[in-house]
């Protein structure tokens, strides 16, 4: 059986090596293409396909003047100039010139696209910074063992934000009702009336809030301890995980779209890119900044309840 199959394969072999050596004098493998791709290098693979490995071949392209690629680079013309001259429909035109117009579109066409690839790059470069910016911290997160100094440092940063933003407003009553919130929160007596601060008032301010933050996070962290050793920082793990996952769709979502609308900036005389550049780092900047400050807000209100069953 197995000698029957030796024969057989070298039988096929035979046949084929008859068959190419009469495909070969026969002037090899001829292509023939029905039209002209808008990139050259489909059009080059094409006519490969009738020479490789150096075996013999040939090829030849015809194409319609209703063709995409003629239709947008001058096939009106070239149809009006024949009937002009009397020419029929069936008469082939064979012109050096009209190939040169050929390949000529299709380098234009080629660039066209290459712009087009070359600015979705230039976008996604943007996101792909911010991206892995988030996974960063996101690992950090996930191998560090405490979360304490991280949670500190959010609460010194959103402190300042909020005496900066007081240092600057000049709504009387939204200062009054801000300074009363972090107070409530930070459960601080309501001391600083919100007056207009100048520079140090506002140390004064900032220094005052991040010691009472430091007091009301230390009787959250007693108090989470006697309920069970380690529960704050599986719950502070667990809201900068969330905040950041919930946030990050978010500003993609925005991400999206900005950039369906920042072309439109184009016909204030305004570079898209550029102005894509500066929207998306403002909203990340922002989006850096509410996360800080909900997950110092979730820490301090949060609450065990303990149901006990009878």
């Amino acid at each position: 059986m197995k000698s029957n199959y030796l024969r057989l394969s070298e039988s096929d072999q035979n046949i084929a090596v008859a068959d190419r050596s009469t495909v070969q004098n026969l002037g090899g493998l001829h292509v023939i293409g029905t039209e002209r791709h808008e990139s050259r290098r489909i059009d080059n693979q094409l006519r490969g396909r009738s020479g490789r490995q150096g075996d013999p071949g040939s090829s030849r392209f015809f194409l319609s003047l209703e063709d995409k690629l003629l239709r947008i680079f001058g096939g009106d013309k070239i149809s009006g100039l024949m009937q002009n001259m009397g020419l029929q429909e069936s008469v082939p035109i064979q012109s050096k010139f009209l190939n040169q117009s050929l390949e000529s579109a299709q380098k234009k066409v080629e660039a066209y696209y290459f712009d087009i690839r070359k600015k979705l790059f230039e976008y996604d470069q943007a996101l792909n910074t911010q991206r892995n910016g988030v996974y960063i911290e996101r690992r950090r997160i996930l191998e560090i063992d405490s979360l304490r100094d991280w949670i500190i440092e959010y609460a010194e940063r959103s402190l300042y934000d909020v005496v900066f933003f007081m240092g600057i407003t000049q709504n009387g009553l939204l200062k009054t009702s801000i300074l009363q919130k972090v107070q409530n929160l930070l459960g601080t007596p309501f001391l600083f009336q919100p007056k207009q601060l100048d520079s140090q008032e506002e140390v004064r301010l900032i220094s005052y809030l991040q010691q009472q933050f430091q007091i009301s996070y230390d009787l959250k962290e007693a108090e989470m301890k006697l309920i069970e050793p380690g529960l704050l920082r599986e719950l502070e793990r667990s809201f900068l995980l969330q905040q950041i996952d919930f946030s990050w769709k978010e500003h993609l979502q925005k991400i999206s779209a900005l950039r369906d609308a920042v072309g439109w900036r184009a016909y204030g005389q305004k570079d898209p890119l550029t102005e894509y550049k500066q929207e998306a780092y403002n909203f990340f900047v922002i989006m850096l900044t509410r996360i800080r400050h909900r997950v110092v807000y979730f820490v301090l209100r949060s609450r065990i309840i303990i149901d006990v069953k009878n």
